[in-house]
Formats: structure tokens, sequence, C-alpha cells
């Protein structure tokens, strides 16, 4: 591999895992690991904060094909946990709260009191000019967030928000 070449897949590497963070909770303290990240410099564009359709039905595809392959039942596609990924995804987007886990406890709290009962919940958040493949597999390939993809958990929200070219990722499960 030529040296020009060389140093364009490790920029990217290094680029993708600068910018994505996991978090989990469960009946234990809060979990997770993070990198320091910095912010991606500000886009005149007004971000698109509604959501991807295509892209999320794809994140999810990828997603429950890589627990499969691990002979893991898949992740239902769940409406409230959706709203909260999204909405994640939405205030990391115009920089109403930093990229990461801002707020993670009130997402946690929020899924408690919907779903009476739950043991569980985790999260991913990824950004950067990234498809639904190639989101899931640096998730996949960071030990954080390919614990979290292949928790013991049944319920996925899924959310994302583009600001120019970065779009912002949020996976948020729950096991009810």
């Amino acid at each position: 591999m030529n040296r020009k070449l060389s140093f364009a897949v490790f920029a990217f590497f290094l680029t993708f895992h600068l910018f994505v963070f996991s978090c989990s909770r469960s009946a234990a303290p809060v979990k997770g690991s993070a990198t320091s990240v910095n912010k991606p410099t500000s886009v005149s564009e007004a971000p698109r904060g509604d959501g991807n359709a295509k892209l999320i039905k794809d994140i999810l595809y990828y997603t429950n094909e890589f627990r499969a392959s691990k002979g893991l039942p898949p992740l239902k596609l769940e409406s409230f946990c959706s709203e909260l990924a999204q909405k994640h995804s939405n205030n990391m987007a115009t920089g109403k709260v930093a990229f990461g886990h801002d707020q993670f406890e009130i997402r946690n709290d929020a899924a408690t009191l919907k779903f009476k009962g739950i043991s569980g919940v985790a999260e991913n958040v990824a950004y950067g000019n990234l498809d639904a493949k190639g989101v899931v597999d640096g998730w996949i390939k960071s030990p954080g967030h390919r614990k979290n993809m292949l928790g013991n958990y049944n319920l996925i929200g899924i959310g994302t928000a583009q600001k120019g070219k970065i779009i912002y990722f949020t996976q948020f499960f729950v096991k009810k």
C-alpha cells in the first residue's frame, strides 16, 4: 500500500473513532467508554433534524444483521425510543448539547417511566459523513459500542440529524 493511501485509511479510522461514544445503564452505575473529541466546525446550513427514514431503516437492518451473526434475536424499532434518539441527534446537530451523552439520565428516566420494569438502557452515538453500513461497522469495531449492540436488549430507537455534510447518529437500547 502506498504511503498516501495508508495515511488516508489511517486518517479515516482515527477520525471515525474520535467521534463515537457509548454509554449504558442497568441496575449498576453508568458504564461506558468515551474519547475526548473536538466538536466539528459550524456549517452555515441549518441542521435537518427530522431523521432520515431510509438511513434509520438501514441502521436497524445492519444492527440486526450483526446481532443475528452472533445468534441474538433482532431488536424491534420502538417509536418512543426513536423519539428519544431523534431528539438527542437533533440537539447534538444544533449544538444545544455537546456531542456525546449529555442528558443521558433524562433519556434513561423517560424510558423508565414509559416502560415500567425495564432492566437496562444503553446508547451509542456517532457523527460524521457516514452511511448506515459505515456507522454500524464503526460501532462494531469499538468495544463499548459493540457491547451495547450485543447487549440483552429487545427494543431500539434510532435518530439521525444532519448539519451540512455531517450526520449525528443515536442508537438508544432498552430491555423491557
